[in-house]
């Protein structure tokens, strides 16, 4: 880390381009990440009104740089020596991305959910406490009734000196593991920065917004068209709220849930996922406009043909059970397969790393890297060997330990990759864990009891792929080789962010449930009691898992491999395995349309006024985005301030 030399000024991109992460921003950083974790866990919690961590680009970071922004506009003005430079600025909202997905609901809260629902749903009418108080190691779990019974009722508090001994040891470890896989995704991110960057050129679609909103010049802001976006994101969104308030105001949201209500029947597929026609949402709109347009095509084009695939499964008598054709274990399929042909196409580039790493001297020089070769490959020897130890001692078997850390490294690799070249408005891929594909795979009676068990404790790491800081740490690389500045100390900067998030997402989200209690109305926390009945499923005897689910994975991996085939060979080649990937998820039901719109214009836009034209009318979606993270963010805070209904801006 650096400091900001006081003597330069801020007139230009030249003059500020030197200055990266520094102390500075590393404790501006800090000092807002209490407040940003108590908000993820107010909104998707306590008020459960909004989820912005399940988001691809996080709305309520965006606003708190748009914030920061402003105010340092201010600053700039009347002490120019004192402005935050765009390098910082950045390294802020790095950290803050980070440190607030970690606290966020796909890891800390899911997290928590997981490892206090064996013991402290034993007696919901489950009786599991005989079953897995042998079987779970204590340190991994909340076992202490009377802890439990406070956390579930309420009335009490985290800081009651028997409360923190029964949480310290569980959280503490699974912070370690937690800080180990983050590590390790972080030393491979460094191992193939340079593939992904510089050699391919990725397009990265979601930096675009935090790294043109602190552009030194500000010509973002002179844009008349961005300011039209956003006044037309706030104005719909601030009707829509007054709508919320008093229904007597009209909405100018459009409703389709006529649409949704009239289906069912043969027609039941549309029906999934809370239905298939939803509005656009307007920063999703805006992402939209921002994702390639062969990719874009893809990502609805493969919705609809995994809707013609459920529609001829129902009317054709194909479905031979419940979950017929299939798609969710089609996509966790393709999602290993993308993991795969990431490695296998970057092998080179990889060989060539792990020759620097060992001999430095055989190669070209890695001092421009995040990390040199030679700690990243340590880093990631030494954070994998420590998740395969914690693994090993949490009671599993080592064959399952290696398939587990296989699977979960690989995929989570993927979601990086998705959310590089991709950028869809979420990336989240459900039902893709190591816990659920093994099972699947192999008869569930073939596996010990311990293993079923430590696997379905672990569940919680990959419940739904997608919404951890793995992609976050190759966008920051990419932010900070996007806007000139060094790359020096990120990587020192994303560890404290993670550590932190992952310290104050415990107490943000721990210390209100202890006050409120988890089992209140007044919260939306909810345990996966369906993992843990599911295992008791498996141990009371279940059939074979049927050919036809391990056929449907397999054809899928290699129709993957097939897309992947056709776009290498055949430039006009449209479809991309990235959309079929997500076609099936929940959260593609409700995006498809914003960005079909955005697909659309763009389409039109490039078609008749070129690069230039895209170029011209970019700040105008740029727009949309911001306006929908400063409507949507006003309406969470007044939710919090005076505990009423308000609208959001996503679902």
């Amino acid at each position: 880390m650096t400091r900001p030399n006081s003597h330069r000024g801020h007139s230009g991109a030249k003059e500020s381009s030197g200055v990266g992460v520094t102390w500075r921003a590393v404790g501006v950083a800090l000092v807002l990440m209490p407040f940003q974790s108590w908000w993820i866990v107010q909104m998707e919690v306590i008020r459960y009104n909004v989820w912005p961590t399940m988001l691809s680009l996080p709305l309520h970071t965006v606003f708190i740089l748009l914030v920061l922004v402003g105010l340092n506009a201010l600053i700039k003005w009347r002490a120019p020596k004192r402005a935050l430079y765009h390098g910082e600025l950045l390294t802020i909202y790095i950290m803050l991305a980070i440190s607030g997905v970690i606290a966020g609901y796909g890891l800390v809260q899911a997290l928590v959910g997981w490892i206090i629902a064996p013991i402290g749903r034993a007696t919901a009418g489950y009786d599991w406490e005989l079953l897995f108080q042998d079987v779970l190691p204590a340190w991994l779990v909340v076992t202490s009734e009377q802890t439990l019974t406070s956390f579930y009722e309420g009335e009490s508090t985290l800081l009651a000196a028997k409360h923190l001994l029964d949480w310290g040891r569980p959280a503490l470890a699974w912070g370690a593991f937690i800080l180990a896989f983050f590590a390790a995704m972080l030393s491979l991110n460094v191992l193939l920065r340079r593939r992904w960057i510089e050699e391919e050129r990725l397009t990265f679609p979601l930096v675009q917004v935090p790294v043109a909103m602190v552009e030194p010049s500000g010509s973002l802001f002179r844009s008349r068209l961005l300011w039209v976006g956003f006044a037309m994101a706030v104005v719909l969104g601030s009707v829509n709220g007054l709508h919320t308030l008093f229904p007597a105001i009209p909405s100018l949201q459009p409703d389709m849930s006529s649409l949704n209500e009239n289906l069912g029947g043969r027609w039941d597929c549309f029906l999934k996922s809370g239905g298939t026609f939803w509005p656009p949402y307007w920063w999703a709109v805006g992402i939209g406009f921002l994702m390639p347009v062969d990719i874009a095509f893809s990502y609805w084009f493969f919705f609809w043909a995994v809707k013609m695939e459920e529609l001829m499964t129902a009317l054709w008598g194909w479905d031979i059970a419940p979950d017929a054709p299939f798609t969710h274990q089609q996509s966790a399929s393709a999602l290993l397969a993308v993991g795969i042909f990431v490695l296998w196409s970057g092998r080179s580039h990889l060989a060539r790393a792990i020759r620097q790493a060992l001999r430095p001297s055989l190669a070209r020089s890695d001092g421009e890297e995040p990390l040199r070769y030679r700690w990243a490959l340590g880093l990631l020897l030494f954070s994998v060997a420590g998740m395969a130890a914690f693994v090993r001692l949490a009671g599993a078997p080592v064959w399952i330990v290696f398939m587990y850390l296989g699977l979960y490294l690989v995929a989570s690799l993927a979601l990086s990759r998705l959310r590089a070249e991709l950028g869809a408005p979420q990336t989240e891929v459900y039902a893709a864990g190591p816990h659920t594909l093994l099972t699947q795979l192999v008869t569930p009676a073939s596996f010990p009891f311990r293993g079923l068990a430590i696997l379905t404790l672990f569940g919680w790491t990959s419940k739904a792929y997608g919404m951890d800081a793995t992609p976050l740490q190759m966008e920051g690389f990419k932010m900070v080789q996007a806007a000139r500045v060094p790359v020096r100390g990120l990587v020192a900067a994303m560890f404290v962010a993670a550590v932190a998030g992952l310290l104050m997402g415990y107490l943000a989200l721990l210390m209100p449930l202890y006050s409120l209690g988890a089992d209140s109305a007044k919260v939306g926390f909810e345990g996966p009691t369906e993992a843990y009945a599911s295992l008791i499923t498996w141990t009371t005897g279940v059939a074979p898992a049927p050919l036809h689910r391990g056929s449907a994975m397999g054809a899928a991996f290699l129709f993957t491999f097939f897309l992947y085939a056709m776009r290498s060979r055949f430039f006009w080649w449209p479809f991309h395995p990235m959309g079929y990937v997500l076609a099936p998820m929940w959260f593609t039901h409700h995006l498809w349309m914003s960005v079909f719109v955005a697909w659309t214009i763009k389409t039109l836009i490039l078609r008749y006024a070129g690069l230039r034209g895209y170029a011209r009318a970019l700040p105008f979606f740029l727009g949309l985005i911001l306006g929908d993270c400063v409507i949507g963010s006003v309406w969470a805070l007044l939710n919090l301030l005076f505990g009423i209904p308000t609208f959001s801006v996503w679902i």
